[in-house]
């Protein structure tokens, strides 16, 4: 019967350090590969995600038969010519977003109307889409939200420039992109990549 090969405490101690050092450079290069994915993108990502807290009385919906949504918080007028222009645009990263089926369905656009429609403007407004939902209160409830996810109302230039940003909201309320208004196909990619990642 062979024996076993004894190796000397040194050389022990050599190999056991040399798997410890293998399993925590593993551990980073994973940690490394896992977050490059959105260093190319053109959001701007909050890191670990940011908590929100939508005050009381805030009519955001959800069917409780189904999971709670994303939700991309959008501020708007929704008599402005240039809100509905918006609308069209994201009903375009919506359709981008068909290759992503699961991301697709479990996405609202929640826009925060600051101009509080009725019922017939909202559907003016949406077109009765089930992607876009939008949400109407005080104007002083929207602000508290508005001002924790980092966009402002711009009552000089509705849904313009930097006033045409959408924040990206997970289900358990935390914010975790601001998505700039640029090509339907960036932000869609941009959304979905984010998405995947969290989750």
């Amino acid at each position: 019967m062979a024996k076993a090969t004894r190796h000397r405490p040194g050389t022990r101690l050599i190999l056991t350090l040399a798997a410890l050092a293998s399993v925590i450079v593993g551990y980073y290069l994973g940690q490394y590969w896992q977050r490059r994915p959105l260093a190319g993108l053109s959001a701007v990502v909050y890191p670990a995600g940011q908590p929100v807290d939508y005050p009381a009385g805030l009519p955001i919906t959800s069917d409780p038969d189904t999971p709670v949504p994303w939700r991309l918080f959008l501020i708007a007028h929704t008599g402005v010519a240039e809100c509905s222009q918006l609308l069209r645009q994201y009903a375009s990263v919506f359709n981008r977003l068909a290759v992503r089926p699961q991301i697709q369905e479990n996405l609202r656009l929640s826009v925060l109307a600051y101009d509080q429609p009725d019922t017939a403007g909202v559907l003016r407004f949406t077109g009765g889409v089930g992607w876009a939902e939008v949400v109407s209160a005080d104007p002083q409830v929207l602000d508290r939200l508005s001002q924790q996810l980092g966009i402002l109302p711009s009552p000089d230039a509705w849904c313009s420039g930097t006033a045409s940003n959408a924040v990206l909201v997970a289900p358990d309320q935390k914010r975790w992109a601001l998505i700039p208004n640029e090509q339907a196909a960036m932000m869609a990619r941009n959304i979905s990549t984010i998405i995947t990642f969290v989750e």
